[in-house]
């Protein structure tokens, strides 16, 4: 019966066909035209983990990385991910890239452009397809949705505009996607347009008319929308020179859930570990969900040196 109604989610060109996990510390994913900003080198990799149901449980690794290229005038960025979704017994496999450059200048700040794609191909399940191979004889009902081990490919164009200034990042990021189904031939290729705004804002402590850092609040808005998933999280950070806390509540209108949750980070150096965690507030969400995402954060300024000085301080 189970095997059946996995047989009939499958055949479905409406049902999820992604993770749609909105990473915390992955902000390239997030708004590509923040590669290579301010001419850092940055690498995220982190895992998010999200129960919803006992039926519905999802799994996102990412890892990024970005710089900024003098030989394109812009920002350059590569990304993995690999996806599980226990529902439809898959897993999806995703490599992209992306450039953010073509400045243009306005009274206080800039606008970025950016440009790229994601490629993504889903699977059975591993340890689903190796029972099907090892327990399963030839007249059983598979374990997973259908025989075939590679079940459809999507293509991601995405194009976007980042706003930033000294203190304040507005962007917005459009993606089409375009879903190829490999397992049942009969479905037609589908289309769909997902959309993400990222807002986020920077605010230094001062004291005595003077600017110090002993930390930073930031204030952060991302908003996604596809036709499979609605998602939007409030997050705020306290960054301060060796540790990170905040918290944030995130909204899965799709599934009615309402999260509560809390970050807290340890940094040394140009590194930094987060934890972000949160459950489903009862009352107002149909189910006590879960979720939990461990994360690493490098990123390393530019450095700028003279040859023959060494020392010298650099040259405005």
């Amino acid at each position: 019966m189970f095997c059946s109604i996995l047989l009939f989610l499958g055949l479905q060109s409406r049902a999820q066909n992604e993770t749609y996990l909105l990473p915390f510390d992955s902000r390239v994913d997030i708004n590509p035209a923040l590669a290579g900003l301010d001419k850092n080198n940055s690498y995220h990799t982190g895992n998010q983990y999200s129960f919803v149901n006992s039926e519905q449980t999802y799994n996102l690794f990412y890892a990024t990385w970005d710089s900024y290229s003098e030989k394109l005038k812009g920002g350059v960025a590569l990304s993995f991910s690999q996806g599980m979704i226990s529902e439809q017994d898959i897993s999806t496999s995703s490599f992209g890239f992306s450039y953010s450059g073509f400045p243009i200048k306005t009274k206080n700040g800039k606008i970025l452009l950016s440009v790229g794609t994601d490629m993504v191909a889903a699977t059975k399940q591993w340890t689903v397809a190796f029972l099907d191979k090892v327990i399963t004889d030839e007249n059983d009902v598979p374990i997973g949705p259908g025989e075939s081990f590679l079940r459809y490919f999507i293509l991601k164009p995405k194009f976007g505009f980042l706003w930033v200034n000294n203190t304040l990042q507005i962007g917005l990021t459009s993606t089409v996607s375009h879903t190829r189904n490999v397992s049942y031939s009969l479905i037609e290729p589908t289309t769909n347009l997902g959309y993400t705004l990222y807002i986020s804002k920077k605010i230094d402590k001062r004291i005595r008319d003077l600017y110090s850092r002993p930390f930073q609040l930031s204030p952060e808005l991302v908003v996604f929308y596809h036709e499979e998933a609605f998602v939007s999280r409030l997050r705020l950070l306290s960054e301060h020179t060796d540790k990170t806390w905040g918290f944030f509540i995130q909204n899965d209108f799709t599934n009615n859930i309402h999260t509560l949750g809390g970050t807290i980070g340890y940094q040394r150096n140009y590194m930094r570990f987060n934890l972000n965690a949160g459950m489903g507030i009862p009352g107002i969400s149909d189910y006590n969900a879960f979720l939990c995402e461990l994360s690493l954060n490098i990123v390393v300024p530019p450095f700028s040196n003279s040859k023959n000085n060494p020392w010298a301080p650099k040259k405005n």
